[in-house]
């Protein structure tokens, strides 16, 4: 009940199938969102196509990059400053020990999404980009995307005729960016004698659904209550010591919070000193709805993915070739089919499948489904980077695309992308899989438990929670899959899963090494800070704790993994690059 004082939201049919479709009409009314926004830059690229034709030989020299490469860094400053200073900034950022981080991090990964848009822009409004755009968009591995991303709409949408009045969740997306903020200061008089110690009204506005974060600081102890007699009581009393604010967020749950979370309610104070009492309290209004975040992010997911997708054609149209060629050759074997179909009906199992962990079954699923997708997502990558980087160059297929008007350069990076988008894929497969079965546990276990069948905003926070563990281990995918092409274009498919499984192992034990061999043996040190150091911190992608904790992984975390994927495939494209340079195909 606390979760429904919480969320007052589109009160949902009672019929079990809109608690757990009700969820992915958000979102499936994001991926519509994103499919029209990349329908809106097509346009926008053609309408640009004839004013920028004249920029067509800055494209092939390159000079293009550098313009865009300054117009971004632009843009970047200006989100850092925007997420510094600015009430949006605040309202998204977790406040906490990192504060003064945070911005910076998710400045660098905001930038980025930038940085997609304006290459895209740049590069994409050409003739040669839409003479390619058919077949990118309807054939291999963009089309199965496209269905993919479609059927999940299609799905969710179809949920439209349970949800009720679903024009709130839109009016809510603007209240992300003006979020609504009040500050009031009380003065509580001091309790000269004990008869003077009573509890005193103070008027104090605020919608507890919409409640987002609340601060409140006394120079004086004094306690916070809901009524002016114990015996009325219905949430426990508040103590604000004197100088330690009392600081919460919704994300910490309603039974932490200071101020009562029901309709209509009333605040009460009690000075404990002898000396009057400055009591401030400041209070930050979010969304009426704010699941309809979700609708945000996934369109923000289609539309830079999209876009990034078009700027390989755009920008790189040979290594677009190359790396589009690769992903439908592996989607034509049979193996991402099988571990698709094993890994989606083990997901499907685990819905029903007891873990007798009383009553954190769904913890389990969670944690399973994202480890299993993660593992068939890994073997996929270096399978393919086995297939389609050694056995090209043991079989001489490679000497032939070289020998026409190709470099190497362009070879790595495609099979790098051509990876990328399969993983991709797989991720959006069995991802859809994963947040389909985390949504429909609570109605199991209620079944089970034979209790209430849950609201659907509980469904939709366990489905909203899984996702980053998703995206962590989609990055995890994508540094491992870029390792194993720089490691396959010197050695053959056997010796390339046994590198990358001891990579595997090895990054997920760094930390326990590191804690083991310091201060001991000097050598021994030596070697465990230089496996640290080349060796990915693998432990960085995964969300165990945060499931074991019932807690949300804050923006500035995924933010700063997003910055250290980039930064070592980044460094594995080099690596290929360098090791491919000298590679003798003859």
């Amino acid at each position: 009940m606390p979760f429904g004082m919480m969320s007052p939201l589109l009160a949902a049919s009672d019929f079990w199938m809109a608690k757990w479709l009700t969820p992915f009409w958000f979102i499936g009314a994001g991926i519509v969102i994103g499919f029209a926004a990349l329908a809106a830059f097509l346009l926008i690229f053609s309408l640009l196509m004839v004013p920028m034709k004249g920029l067509e030989r800055q494209r092939k020299d390159g000079t293009l990059h550098y313009v865009a490469a300054v117009i971004t860094l632009l843009f970047g400053a200006g989100i850092g400053y925007f997420l510094r200073s600015g009430e949006i900034g605040q309202a998204f950022l977790v406040k906490g020990e990192f504060a003064t981080e945070e911005w910076l991090l998710v400045s660098f990964a905001a930038t980025a999404m930038a940085g997609v848009i304006v290459w895209a822009v740049l590069f994409c409004s050409s003739s040669r980009f839409f003479g390619e755009l058919r077949s990118l968009l309807f054939e291999g591995v963009g089309f199965s995307m496209i269905v993919v991303l479609a059927a999940v709409a299609a799905i969710g949408l179809a949920a439209t005729p349970w949800v009720d009045r679903p024009a709130e969740a839109f009016a809510s997306i603007p209240q992300f960016f003006t979020p609504q903020s009040s500050f009031k200061e009380y003065t509580v008089a001091g309790a000269k004698t004990p008869e003077d110690r009573k509890l005193t009204k103070i008027e104090v506005q605020y919608d507890p659904g919409t409640l987002g974060s609340v601060r409140i600081e006394s120079n004086r102890r004094v306690i916070l209550a809901d009524a002016s007699e114990i015996e009325k009581l219905k949430f426990a009393a508040v103590t604000i010591d004197a100088d330690a604010p009392k600081v919460w967020e919704r994300a910490m749950g309603p039974a932490k919070c200071p101020l009562p979370l029901i309709g209509g309610a009333e605040v009460y104070v009690q000075n404990e000193e002898i000396d009057d009492a400055t009591l401030t309290i400041a209070i930050r209004s979010y969304p009426t709805v704010p699941q309809s975040l979700s609708i945000l992010l996934t369109a923000i997911f289609v539309t830079v993915f999209g876009l990034l997708f078009f700027l390989m054609q755009g920008a790189g149209p040979k290594t677009a070739a190359i790396a589009l060629s690769a992903a439908k050759s592996e989607l034509s074997q049979p193996l991402p089919k099988i571990l698709i179909t094993i890994v989606g009906l083990a997901i499907l199992l685990f819905v029903f499948l007891p873990f007798h962990t009383f009553g954190e079954d769904i913890k389990l699923l969670k944690d399973c489904g994202v480890t299993l997708t993660l593992i068939a997502a890994i073997f996929q990558a270096v399978w393919s980077a086995s297939t389609s980087v050694s056995d090209e160059i043991e079989g001489r297929t490679a000497l032939t695309l070289l020998s026409k008007p190709i470099h190497r350069r362009s070879f790595i990076l495609g099979k790098i992308f051509g990876v990328f988008w399969i993983v991709m894929l797989m991720f959006l497969i069995l991802g859809s899989f994963e947040l389909f079965a985390v949504a429909y546990k609570p109605i199991v276990e209620a079944r089970e438990n034979s209790t209430d069948a849950p609201l659907w905003q509980v469904c939709h926070a366990e489905m909203f929670q899984t996702i980053p563990g998703l995206a962590l281990a989609f990055m995890q995918s994508v540094v491992l899959g870029a390792i194993s092409v720089a490691i396959g274009t010197r050695v053959s498919m056997i010796a390339n899963f046994s590198i990358c499984f001891s990579i595997y192992v090895l990054g997920h034990l760094t930390p326990v090494i590191m804690e083991s061999t310091a201060g001991g043996l000097p050598l021994v040190e030596f070697f465990s800070q230089l496996i640290s150091a080349v060796v990915p911190n693998l432990n960085l992608f995964t969300m165990e704790s945060a499931i074991d904790a019932d807690v949300s992984i804050p923006w500035s975390v995924i933010a700063s993994v997003f910055i250290y994927t980039s930064i070592y495939g980044i460094g594995a494209t080099l690596l290929g690059l360098l090791l491919f340079e000298e590679r003798d195909l003859a």
